[in-house]
């Protein structure tokens, strides 16, 4: 079966993926506005509502309020030990200082997702009301639980004093509110719900790529399980996704880079990718209906342009800030010889394209000022090379941007084998990431520390670390060994990068509840020690 990209786009009218027709474009705009008879009381409204979801879904990228800075402090591996940061993005997050309730990302965090429940809500009612065995009514259910579930488990990891909603929003129930923070039990109780109802009500892959899967819900369902220690349940999930149902629409690229090649994510390793495009409603939409893309690419690439006898190309990502990278801990974690994964996942160095310049095709040098802007070891895996190519001096990019894939969900049954003891299974599932790489089977028996390592060799830059660390208890310690870069770990900078180090506190696992929504919370309580 042809597989369609799932473009949320701005148009005319509303058509393609909900209606069946062969062009791509849905209306993004309609499908946001307030509630409607049409989209709540029929099928064909709710497969239209739902993709209003997605949008929302994808805006966490191209956030509009922080220029896209939310999934940069979620998957970029910020407050870990993993990365090193020179400025710009977020940085508050990234050295762990000037924290304030009132910082903005708090805020928007909060709101992204609870836009995205809100929506959830609605969506979820409906379709009860119409009728779960109604034709067209179990695929829109199924993605608005997931949606939910997802959204709740996000805040719920970064600031656990969460609360409860699971009802539509209306003009009789929108004042006079008794708000209070939810138990983890309620909360893990009600994310659980929905994810049984996701996995009961989902296919294991669409048509269109980029839709919301059984796969991604059993995903999520083990990583829930994982913060229970709830082991049988995360090693069922992820065996049904590796080597059940599953492995007839999912499976394992040779080599873990054959994933991050393209401007699409359609890897069969993925199971979820946020889509956009240059099209129109192809994601951040700003004045005129032009796209505006997002700023991964640029964060993660060197500003190479500083740099004699270089010029914008998009073989070496395009336009680049130079502001997130991989550190010496990191690197350090890599058999350098042996495991591809350190040649394919990192690179720095460049050629000289100026054909203006005496230098040109020549390795570039630089000097200590410039190595960490523009010359650092960097993480290829986000870069873009693709959608570019028409501008390359383009400040932002329209390449997918993952979510999910296959190799955590091996790497976290890995793990809940190593605690049930079953080193048996531990080695078949660990072997799935370590073998390939390697070209050679873990031999012995598998630690917690081999797992922690794995994952960092693995899953850099896919917003997996933190949660890792947090669920364990390890943050504070990893944070306070190895997050950044001193001139003793690397004799390239001309600075300490060590913020992190030297400002993390405890109460930091927990974020703060944002001021400006405790303002309309009398009485919530804000999280300890801010």
């Amino acid at each position: 079966m042809k597989t369609r990209k799932f473009i949320l786009a701005v148009a005319a009218g509303i058509t393609a993926v909900a209606s069946g027709c062969s062009s791509d474009l849905l209306n993004v705009e309609q499908l946001t506005a307030p509630t409607s008879d049409f989209l709540y009381n029929s099928p064909e409204g709710l497969q239209k509502a739902v993709i209003g979801l997605y949008a929302k879904d994808r805006d966490f990228v191209a956030n509009q309020d922080n220029g896209g800075e939310l999934y940069i402090i979620d998957h970029l591996d910020y407050c870990t030990d993993l990365m090193v940061f020179r400025g710009g993005t977020a940085a508050t997050f990234a050295r762990l200082n000037n924290f304030k309730t009132t910082t903005g990302q708090f805020n928007s965090y909060w709101k992204s997702y609870y836009s995205i429940i809100g929506k959830a809500n609605e969506i979820i009612a409906a379709a009860r009301k119409i009728g779960l065995d109604k034709e067209g009514v179990a695929q829109p259910y199924g993605e608005a639980c997931l949606f939910r579930a997802r959204s709740y488990f996000k805040l719920w990891q970064r600031f656990e004093r969460i609360y409860l909603n699971t009802e539509p929003t209306t003009v009789e129930n929108a004042f006079g509110r008794t708000f209070r923070p939810a138990s983890r039990n309620e909360i893990f109780t009600q994310i659980k719900s929905d994810l049984d109802e996701a996995i009961s009500n989902l296919e294991w892959k669409y048509e269109e790529s980029g839709r919301l899967n059984k796969a991604v819900a059993k995903h999520v369902r083990a990583q829930i399980a994982m913060w229970e220690e709830d082991w049988d349940t995360v090693i069922s999930e992820c065996d049904d996704i590796i080597t059940g149902e599953g492995a007839a629409y999912f499976g394992f690229e040779a080599n873990a880079i054959d994933v991050f090649q393209g401007a699409d994510y359609t890897s069969k390793e993925v199971l979820y990718a946020f889509q956009f495009s240059a099209n129109p409603g192809g994601g951040n939409v700003i004045s005129g209906g032009l796209p505006k893309g997002h700023t991964l690419s640029l964060n993660v690439t060197p500003r190479y342009d500083k740099l004699s006898g270089m010029v914008h190309a998009s073989e070496y990502g395009g336009y680049a800030w130079g502001r997130v990278y991989p550190n010496t801990h990191l690197l350090s974690l890599y058999d350098k010889a042996k495991d591809r994964r350190y040649s394919d996942f990192f690179a720095q160095g460049w050629i000289a394209n100026d054909k203006t310049k005496p230098n040109y095709g020549t390795p570039v040098t630089w000097t200590a000022s410039q190595y960490i802007e523009c010359a650092h070891f960097y993480n290829v895996k986000h870069m873009d090379k693709w959608t570019n190519q028409d501008l390359p001096t383009r400040t932002s990019s329209f390449r997918d941007v993952l979510v999910y894939r296959l190799a955590e969900t091996a790497i976290m049954a890995a793990e809940a084998c190593v605690h049930k003891g079953d080193n048996t299974n531990a080695l078949r599932f660990f072997n799935m990431t370590y073998q390939r790489a390697l070209g050679e089977p873990f031999a012995g028996t598998v630690t917690m520390q081999d797992i922690l390592d794995e994952t960092a060799r693995e899953c850099n830059f896919e917003g997996v670390r933190w949660p890792q660390l947090k669920r364990l208890g390890l943050l504070e310690e990893y944070v306070t060994k190895w997050a950044g870069d001193s001139k003793a770990d690397d004799p390239n900078l001309n600075a300490n990068l060590i913020e992190p180090r030297q400002n993390f506190k405890n109460y930091m696992i927990c974020w703060a509840i944002p001021q400006a929504q405790l303002d309309l919370m009398p009485g919530y309580g804000q999280n300890p020690g801010w």
